[in-house]
């Protein structure tokens, strides 16, 4: 039987043509009854068999967050040494620290054990390096050589041991510094016969030709702060060793930081459970040969383990030794740290589930965690039958209201069904619905002027906007969050010239093809584009989505910006229009991005100290006449794969504080550096020692090079007029 529908025709006429065939309200009960016990039956099966599965896939997620947060804390402590190490190195770079002077030294070393508590110890190992043999193993001066040691006692003093080479011999002596390190503390020991600091296989590893420049990491070893204790009585740390360089680049030695193993204990120990609750997870690090690292509290005894110290085996608790032979430890990837590796067994007639996961930066320490399969399944059973005893009582209470409700709650919910469907599908045409129910009736009427207003306002909004902002259920307010930019400011050079020689129609053509270039270049590289000040462009990444290697693409952006340029000036579309050159600006900050502006009108954009610093840098291109000009933050992290110039160490307009700028000139590429660059640089090395003669005698070399000819420039001004205030080596620009 054929109905007559027209296309048009909407649901109540469906309803007046389908009259003579509707079933029942019986049938439809009886048929919505049966469906229902058929759907609840499916439904309990469902969740009697994949209750378990979701269970322990929740269990799953849980230990591996368990496990990140711990690795975190770890790495986090672990980062401390390598970050003394830095931070020693660089004052041995700016010359606050001589390395020719063991007092110098030993202040150095002292600034890093009060800087940081964790810090058990601080050792230099200096000496003149000769080069190296075939082998790639140093050679030193045997008269130069010597070391400075600054370690921390258990009573919080501070010892300083130095060993040096007077006549024939290798000597040493221990000094306890003063609690004012501006009063020279007296010896307290006398000076005795000692050997070679350089001869140590820490020094002798470290200083390797393989390994210059590198961070060394160390497994666990005994503190040489307690070498006068017995064994039992000995604490355990773990340190770093870098070679360093002097402050005119060449062989300084050997830095070692160390730091207490107690503070690993403590940040496994953080993560269980407080004594009384009943969680028996068990959270340890370990390594790939099924040792541990960290135990279970004050029953654990270190020993001697092959060359490193582990926790004595009779410590162990017999379920992690278990899970110490797992198979599924030694396929922990160290290549894959974010990926965690899950395994189960069992142990007296229980099943125990384990996972384990990578410690990056460590000597392949692993986080695990075991924990019995039941502390997750325990009460399933429980929960299964209060499901199907509240199944029961849904079922009875269907019977008994169903039958009174169904004839005008199932036109009515599909009425609304399908209007809150086209809603959603973002479908806002007008339509003419109706129910007798005045509540149902009052939703739809309701339902009618939302999509009015939605109508209304995509003439305004964009609906892309709109949805997103619905799909993500949120709705914009007023503030920002802090998080990390790579800030890039744009801006034409003299384009005020450009337009008052300029019709406005056709400066509003030649500005469009020109921003229409740099906006599809920036995007490309995921850039997110804030706003257009005239011929001005400000971006910045990794908001609102996090991007990783930001300012590699900040970078990326700038060089592709100037080469898409340059192809659209040589365009027959560019025509006879001038060609601009644009200068920008690179900067990575912390700022805040989010809503500002009005509680009616709002702008998504950054603000902060470092985005007006990217608009400064930017405008410095014009002192410089050079194109891309980026802040030290950036160099910091995309040196490796791009060519930068070290430009000056400048404080601009409105701040006190200096920063050095950098000149981005390409893409990291084989061969070698550019003359001019290499050259610029060393003539501001002298500069930067006010050796202002040496500079401008390399800077000639240059005629060519406008940086160079402004520093030569700069240095015979401070020769014909030099200052009265202390050289710094900053300049200060009081103007933008």
């Amino acid at each position: 039987m054929r109905w007559p529908i027209k296309p048009e025709c909407n649901v109540s006429d469906l309803a007046i043509g389908m009259t003579k065939m509707r079933p029942t309200l019986r049938q439809v009960f009886g048929l919505s009854l049966l469906g229902l016990l058929l759907g609840l039956a499916l439904l309990f099966y469902l969740v009697l068999n994949g209750s378990q599965q979701s269970i322990l896939h929740s269990a799953e997620r849980y230990r591996e967050l368990a496990s990140r947060e711990v690795g975190d804390d770890v790495t986090t402590y672990l980062n401390e040494a390598p970050m003394a190490v830095t931070h020693f190195e660089q004052q041995v770079k700016y010359g606050l620290i001589d390395t020719k002077k063991a007092d110098s030294i030993e202040q150095g070393l002292l600034s890093l054990l009060l800087s940081n508590d964790n810090i058990s110890e601080a050792t230099l190992t200096y000496a003149n390096s000769n080069g190296f043999d075939p082998t790639g193993k140093i050679l030193t001066d045997p008269t130069s050589a010597g070391q400075v040691e600054v370690i921390r006692t258990a009573t919080g003093d501070y010892v300083c041991n130095k060993t040096w080479f007077r006549e024939t011999q290798f000597v040493s002596q221990s000094i306890t510094l003063a609690q004012d390190i501006s009063v020279r503390a007296a010896p307290t020991a006398p000076v005795t016969p000692s050997v070679d600091p350089t001869t140590h296989l820490t020094f002798q590893t470290t200083a390797k030709r393989l390994n210059q420049g590198q961070i060394i990491p160390t497994d666990l070893h005994w503190s040489q702060i307690d070498e006068h204790l017995p064994e039992l009585q000995r604490r355990v740390e773990v340190s770093v060793q870098k070679t360093i360089e002097d402050s005119l680049g060449h062989f300084a030695g050997v830095i070692r930081v160390g730091l207490m193993k107690s503070e690993i204990d403590g940040a496994v120990e953080r993560h269980i459970t407080a004594p009384g609750e009943a969680d028996p997870h068990l959270i340890f690090i370990c390594d790939k040969q099924g040792r541990l690292i960290t135990g279970f509290g004050n029953r654990d005894h270190i020993v001697v383990s092959g060359d490193d110290l582990r926790l004595a085996t009779r410590d162990i608790p017999p379920v992690v030794a278990r899970a110490l032979q797992e198979p599924a430890l030694q396929e922990v990837d160290p290549d894959h740290p974010d990926t965690d590796t899950t395994a189960s067994f069992s142990l007296e007639d229980k099943i125990y589930l384990c996972t384990f996961r990578y410690l990056p930066g460590t000597q392949d320490w692993i986080v695990g965690i075991v924990v019995p399969r039941d502390f997750y399944l325990g009460k399933l059973v429980q929960m299964r039958q209060k499901i199907l005893e509240a199944l029961l009582v849904l079922i009875a209470l269907i019977i008994i209201t169903g039958a009174w409700i169904i004839r005008s709650v199932v036109r009515s919910h599909a009425l609304i069904l399908r209007e809150t469907a086209l809603m959603n599908e973002f479908e806002f045409s007008p339509t003419h619905s109706s129910s007798f129910l005045r509540d149902v009736s009052q939703v739809l009427v309701g339902l009618e002027k939302a999509k009015t207003a939605m109508r209304a306002m995509s003439k305004y909004v964009p609906v892309k906007l709109v949805r997103q902002l619905y799909q993500d259920d949120q709705e914009p307010a007023l503030g920002g969050k802090s998080c990390e930019l790579s800030v890039l400011f744009t801006d034409i050079k003299n384009f005020t010239a450009y337009a008052e020689s300029m019709s406005p129609d056709r400066l509003a053509e030649v500005l469009g093809r020109y921003l229409e270039v740099m906006a599809e270049t920036i995007q490309g590289e995921k850039g997110t584009i804030d706003k257009y000040i005239g011929d001005a462009v400000m971006t910045f990444w990794n908001a609102p989505e996090l991007v990783v290697g930001h300012e590699i693409l900040a970078c990326r952006a700038a060089l592709h910006c100037r080469a898409a340029l340059q192809k659209l000036f040589d365009s027959t579309a560019w025509g006879n229009a001038p060609r601009f050159e644009t200068r920008f600006g690179l900067n990575r900050c912390t700022a805040s991005v989010g809503h500002f502006g009005a509680p009616d009108r709002f702008n998504y954009t950054a603000i902060g100290d470092g985005i007006n610093l990217a608009s400064r840098l930017e405008g410095l291109n014009k002192y410089y006449e050079t194109t891309i000009i980026a802040s030290d933050s950036i160099y910091a992290v995309a040196k490796g794969k791009f060519e930068f110039r070290l430009l000056d160490r400048v404080a601009v307009t409105g701040k006190i504080e200096s920063v050095t700028i950098y000149e981005l000139i390409a893409e990291s590429k084989a061969g070698a550096r550019p003359t001019f660059v290499n050259d610029y640089e060393q003539a501001f090395a002298l500069y930067q020692r006010a050796e202002f003669e040496g500079a401008i005698e390399m800077l000639k070399r240059h005629p060519y090079d406008i940086p160079s000819q402004v520093l030569a420039s700069r240095c015979r001004k401070l020769i014909s007029n030099p200052s009265s205030e202390k050289w710094t080596g900053i300049y200060r620009f009081a103007s933008k």
